[in-house]
């Protein structure tokens, strides 16, 4: 994620420029941080979705009201076979809602949670039923089409099983973890939050995920976007985001710099980078000491010996 940067001479002999460069910057980012620190969480509901079955490879299902996921084995009938469902959310609601609250760009995704309503009465003979793990799985293709079909009456134009090898791609896609259907009417699945996976999220755009069985018993059956009764069993993404972190303080201790910061998110991971050519890549800078934060809100970095050197660098303080 990007960072806050701050560049002044690293020299002793500029302690007083230092100094005045302390207060200024206090300054600026007291007014900058006095607006919103407590996180803000927004709900995406699915603008497209999509089950698709091993056993009618080139069947859409894009119209149904339901989703599935089913391995090979599923308890409740292992002759319908495997089942793999596609969502997609659109974000740019929730970016404009977090750039209005903290700032444009000026916040970080702090956590996801996808939320799933079981049906437990299936309306058709096709479904499997049966507990078990599942994968959820962050894709970075969003090309596939809903569709219109539904389990009496599939059609041919949206996404299919036969489709599955041209969206999915080992080498982009990211694992979001693995989540244990056990019959439970509600299922929360907290999502991990890699890079890739954030950065589309900030983007504003199409966010999607495949789901897939690990277990051959698994069959779980779950409302779509489509369904046509409560509102509050339909999927939904729920993501918090909190102001990004800053540095609000500057001083030595012998030769030592110790940074200040504010708005650091527990169990974050907060880095920073020196170079001595202002003009270089930030992939280029060196890393020279990273803290991993065991509570939110304020913290330091200490850099040994940051203050010691006569040479001139800039340092960033960056969020990973």
């Amino acid at each position: 994620m990007a960072g806050v940067r701050c560049f002044f001479p690293l020299r002793r002999e500029n302690h007083e420029i230092f100094m005045k460069l302390q207060l200024t910057l206090v300054s600026i980012l007291l007014i900058a941080t006095s607006t919103v620190h407590a996180a803000i969480f927004a709900t995406n509901t699915p603008d497209k979705d999509a089950f698709v079955r091993a056993l009618a490879p080139t069947s859409n299902y894009g119209g149904a009201g339901a989703l599935s996921i089913s391995g090979t084995n599923a308890t409740g009938n292992s002759t319908n076979g495997a089942f793999d469902s596609f969502m997609s959310f659109n974000t740019s609601a929730m970016v404009s809602n977090f750039n209005m609250s903290f700032g444009t760009s000026n916040w970080v995704v702090t956590s996801a949670t996808l939320n799933l309503t079981e049906n437990p009465s299936p309306g058709n003979a096709i479904f499997n039923s049966g507990t078990g793990m599942f994968q959820i799985r962050w894709i970075a293709n969003d090309s596939w089409v809903e569709g219109t079909g539904n389990p009496n009456a599939p059609t041919t134009n949206g996404i299919t099983y036969a489709q599955e090898n041209s969206i999915l791609n080992s080498n982009t896609d990211v694992n979001l973890g693995a989540f244990d259907f056990s019959g439970a009417a509600k299922l929360s699945c907290p999502l991990a939050l890699p890079a890739a996976f954030v950065t589309n999220m900030q983007a504003g755009g199409e966010v999607g995920f495949f789901m897939t069985a690990i277990d051959p018993t698994i069959g779980f059956l779950f409302y779509s976007r489509n369904y046509a009764g409560n509102p509050s069993a339909l999927p939904s993404l729920v993501v918090s985001a909190t102001l990004q972190p800053g540095i609000s303080g500057i001083s030595i201790s012998g030769t030592s710099l110790i940074l200040s910061a504010t708005n650091g998110i527990a169990g974050g991971a907060y880095s920073v980078l020196g170079s001595t050519n202002l003009s270089l890549p930030i992939n280029e800078w060196t890393p020279t000491v990273t803290n991993i934060l065991q509570a939110s809100g304020n913290f330091s970095i200490v850099i040994t010996n940051g203050a010691g050197t006569n040479q001139e660098q800039f340092l960033i303080l960056q969020s990973q």
